[in-house]
């Protein structure tokens, strides 16, 4: 009997539940990725973040044969496919952590019910989430949260960081080698459509993914290496610094998240040492990430709940015809020529780099709904094709956040000022001198914008009064 290993979005050899699970049964492991975009539609993952799956994939794979396990991979339908390798390979058991993503959620439901119906026991993780949302729910009326305060302070409550610390899992053991030879000789003999990592296709043809290895390190020995100097450095200064986009004073471990290069429960295990026992700023300031971590916990919540949200707004009253559509403008915002030197500065880094600063995302995702009054959802694609850490619950809470129509949402008469805004957190003008060309820097004050930001503001206002609905609006709010 042999144990299917099937990874995910668990790209990791350290506390992988799944692969500790499957190493304790004493089988052979057969290790497998499937490279399934289909499965994912409308949300195939985009180039940025391909390229960095390539080359997580590659250095998993290399830790893996350290363990005497190979990784196979296939580009084909989850679906079908698991099932036919369990059962070509006599496999006795199935492991995986699963995705919480709508689709997905589908997909795994299937393939454990056929690996069930033929005897093969299926074991699932939830490693990537501290809270189960089908249980997580209200006190009162047993319905989900569709505001983060009360869900933060009811998991933050709930979260026994001690317990996190006390009960690490432990490190995987190798795998026999005659193990990994018996898996060889019959994935050898099997005609099961495998491919090399280069035939999954993941690395456009065209070379402008190189400029990524200037900014990114993929893999879970990066993540380890990033969350320990985070501590170590940036920490103490990060409620405060995580503002600042010219300052590296973030973790910048959203992609290694999205990819389960780590996980929130190494996170939060990290962690416990600063807020259990050394107290003081440094335990403030893990306090202060902690909360982060949870939005992005409350960011999985919502799309479980909600999974219609990647698509349509959450608020009914946001329908289609509230939007304008002007391509040249949804261009112009795509390509850093707005003439607003700040979001033109953010484009250009996300352009460059495949990340932007948080705060300059909320900036940029304002200025496209609410002063330009375009879409949230050409936003989110946008995003979506570009940025390394593409992650369909964090983009697609995001976004809606900002345009005001979502779950806990930024009320839309709340509209970012990126004038206000740079003075605030880039003074100096470090941020936008850095990532604006050089022409656009020196004239960044005279260059006329796409878009006037008083009268758009004005003009979103009352939008907002017209087909949202008259409610109290704040007019002085502008941040």
């Amino acid at each position: 009997m042999k144990t299917l290993l099937w990874f995910q979005r668990d790209l990791r050899i350290m506390h992988n539940p799944a692969l500790i699970w499957a190493l304790q049964q004493g089988n052979p492991v057969v290790a497998v990725y499937i490279h399934s975009p289909d499965e994912d539609a409308p949300w195939a993952a985009g180039g940025a973040s391909n390229w960095w799956l390539h080359q997580s994939l590659e250095k998993l794979s290399a830790a893996l044969l350290k363990l005497n396990i190979q990784l196979y991979f296939f580009k084909a339908d989850s679906v079908n496919t698991i099932p036919q390798l369990a059962q070509q390979l006599e496999c006795n058991s199935v492991a995986w952590i699963n995705r919480h993503e709508p689709k997905r959620i589908e997909c795994e439901l299937q393939i454990e019910s056929l690996l069930e119906n033929n005897a093969i026991t299926v074991q699932r993780f939830s490693d990537n989430l501290l809270s189960q949302p089908a249980h997580f729910l209200t006190a009162t009326t047993k319905t989900p949260y569709k505001v983060f305060t009360p869900f933060y302070k009811k998991l933050r409550a709930e979260l026994n960081l001690y317990d996190y610390h006390q009960n690490g899992l432990t490190e995987p053991r190798k795998q026999k080698a005659s193990q990994q030879k018996l898996i060889s000789n019959l994935m050898q003999q099997l005609n099961s459509g495998r491919k090399n990592l280069q035939q999954l296709n993941l690395i456009d043809e065209h070379n402008w993914h190189n400029k990524l290895n200037n900014y990114w390190s993929p893999g879970e020995q990066s993540a380890l290496q990033k969350i320990g100097t985070f501590i170590d450095e940036a920490l103490i200064s990060y409620p405060t610094g995580r503002d600042i986009p010219a300052i590296d004073g973030t973790s910048s471990l959203s992609p290694h998240l999205h990819f389960g290069e780590i996980s929130p429960r190494q996170i939060v295990i990290a962690l416990v040492p600063l807020i259990e026992i050394q107290g003081g700023k440094k335990a403030e300031a893990a306090e202060v990430f902690l909360r982060q971590l949870i939005w992005r916990e409350y960011a999985r919540y919502i799309l479980w709940h909600f999974p219609e949200t990647t698509l349509k707004p959450m608020n009914k009253r946001f329908k289609n015809t509230f939007w304008k559509h002007n391509k040249q403008q949804l261009k112009m915002w795509q390509k850093g020529e707005t003439g607003i030197a700040l979001v033109d500065a953010g484009m250009k880094q996300l352009w460059e780099t495949g990340w932007m600063h948080n705060r300059v995302r909320m900036l940029v995702a304002s200025l496209l709904t609410k002063n330009l009054g375009i879409s949230w959802q050409e936003g989110a694609h946008w995003f979506w094709d570009t940025l390394v850490d593409a992650d369909l619950a964090n983009n697609s809470m995001g976004w809606q956040w900002v345009a005001g129509c979502g779950v806990d949402a930024s009320p839309y008469y709340r509209i970012f000022n990126p004038e206000t805004q740079a003075l605030k957190f880039d003074k100096q003008a470090s941020y936008r001198h850095r990532w604006l060309e050089p022409d656009q820097a020196a004239l960044f004050s005279q260059t006329k914008p796409v878009i006037d930001l008083a009268s758009s503001r004005i003009e979103a206002l009352e939008r907002y009064k017209k087909m949202v609905g008259n409610k109290p609006v704040q007019s002085g709010n502008s941040d």
